[in-house]
C-alpha cells in the first residue's frame, strides 16, 4: 500500500517534467494558380528567430514555438511575399496552415 502511494506521487511529481512547453506549425506551400509545390519557400515566425524552408513536396515544419499568437511569413524570390496573421499556437499542439 505504502509503494503504490509512493508511485502516484512520484508520477504526480514528476509529470510536468515531461509534459510539453511549446507548440508546432506544419503545412504545405503550393503555388496558387497551379497547386504545384513550391521548393525551398522560407517560412518564419515573426518576431522570433524560428523558421525554416519547405522541402520538395512543398511541406514543411517548425517545431519549439512558444504559446501565444504569431505571424507567419512566407517568402520565395519571384513570388509576392504572404503574412497570416493571428496564428495561435498552444502547447503541445500542431498548427496546420496552408499558403
Amino acid at each position: 500500500m505504502n509503494l503504490s502511494r509512493n508511485l502516484i506521487f512520484l508520477f504526480f511529481l514528476l509529470h510536468p517534467i515531461f509534459s510539453g512547453t511549446t507548440g508546432k506549425v506544419t503545412g504545405l506551400v503550393t503555388e496558387k494558380d497551379s497547386g504545384a509545390p513550391l521548393i525551398g519557400c522560407n517560412i518564419m515566425v515573426m518576431n522570433s528567430d524560428l523558421g525554416t524552408a519547405s522541402n520538395q513536396d512543398g511541406e514543411y515544419f517548425i517545431l519549439n514555438i512558444p504559446p501565444g499568437i504569431y505571424s507567419v511569413k512566407f517568402s520565395m524570390i519571384g513570388y509576392e511575399t504572404l503574412i497570416l496573421e493571428n496564428v495561435k499556437i498552444s502547447v503541445d499542439k500542431t498548427t496546420k496552415l496552408k499558403a
